[in-house]
């Protein structure tokens, strides 16, 4: 009799353990996949320089991106850039810049090689600048009105370190009218083929 009861409390304890057990294992999965549905995110950023073209003539592009990366694929952040180039005022070269700033997108393809590609978008607000105009705003050198400023492109990134990329890529910028002084065309739009060294995680 005390054999049968001690096997009957032997039974109980196992199945409380094998329960337990169960309880834990279900409770170790849901965390693992609570953990793999998490968004991972990183950042990465860097300096740029195009060769691009104003007016058919060639100009300088220097400038610079950054933002947050989401599950390595989406970036969102901002850029800013400077185009330089100089344009004729009364026979004489004067130098000149179109700079724009905004919001910056990317979608990096998935790769398993040391390379990937990726394309990105720039949504910005631009305007002109010269030493030719005079504003009653102090330090302002801005001619004429700001304006939207559209730049697709697409790149491919060469993976340098696990933290450094090189990218070279090929774009087109698309703007509004600036109504400048010295310079009265309705857009600066122009092809550009450039390179960037950008730094974080990916």
């Amino acid at each position: 009799m005390l054999k049968h009861i001690k096997n009957i409390k032997t039974q109980a304890i196992m199945k409380k353990i094998l329960f337990a057990a169960a309880v834990l294992f279900a409770a170790q999965t849901f965390a693992q996949a609570q953990a793999t549905k998490k968004t991972a995110v990183n950042g990465y950023g860097g300096g740029l320089v195009e060769l691009t073209y104003i007016n058919g003539k060639p100009a300088l592009n220097i400038g610079g991106y950054g933002g947050v990366l989401l599950n390595h694929r989406f970036l969102i952040g901002a850029s800013g850039a400077n185009v330089l180039f100089r344009h004729k005022v009364n026979g004489s070269n004067q130098s000149m810049s179109f700079n724009y700033y905004g919001l910056y997108t990317e979608y990096r393809m998935p790769s398993t090689q040391w390379y990937q590609f990726s394309v990105g978008l720039t949504s910005a607000m631009g305007w002109q600048e010269n030493k030719l105009v005079s504003t009653n705003k102090a330090n302002t050198r801005r001619d004429g009105n700001i304006t939207y400023v559209f730049q697709p492109r697409i790149g491919v990134n060469a993976k340098l370190t696990a933290f450094m990329q090189l990218q070279g890529y090929a774009s087109y910028r698309l703007t509004g009218n600036t109504k400048s002084t010295y310079y009265n065309r309705s857009n600066y739009n122009g092809a550009s083929i450039g390179m960037a060294l950008v730094f974080g995680g990916f």
